[in-house]
């Protein structure tokens, strides 16, 4: 069951920002079946790593859109970007590591970042770069 549904109430109404965004959503829906399923921790390892590594990169382009624009909320919405890839660097250390039950932690705390940094902080930047 998909945890993540993508509707236009999540459209920021930016081509790159939301193409990017629908990939994520697909990213953590596949590592929240994975979990559900019960697959190998090396089937979740692997796809949270490609979660992580695909943040960095969505992260980057939207971090040199606002550069592009002198977006003047540049700073506080990197800070919310940099403060996410430790987070999750954290929880997928501890994964790596056999914690095996944050796996839940992981797919909730994901769905519940992404939808409010989507809702609020994306929104406005999409708001400049149009």
């Amino acid at each position: 069951m998909a945890l993540f549904t993508w509707g236009d109430e999540l459209s920021v109404g930016n081509t790159f920002i939301d193409g990017d965004h629908k990939k994520l959503f697909a990213m953590i829906n596949s590592f929240h079946d994975a979990m559900e399923q019960g697959r190998g921790s090396e089937v979740v390892g692997k796809v949270l790593r490609n979660l992580v590594i695909y943040t960095q990169e969505h992260f980057g382009r939207e971090e040199a859109e606002m550069q592009r624009i002198s977006y003047p909320r540049y700073s506080a919405h990197k800070a919310e970007h940099d403060k996410l890839i430790r987070e999750v660097t954290e929880l997928q250390n501890g994964f790596a590591s056999g914690n095996t039950l944050l796996t839940v932690k992981i797919s909730l705390f994901l769905r519940d970042w992404l939808l409010t940094h989507i809702k609020q902080t994306d929104k406005l930047l999409a708001a400049a770069l149009n």
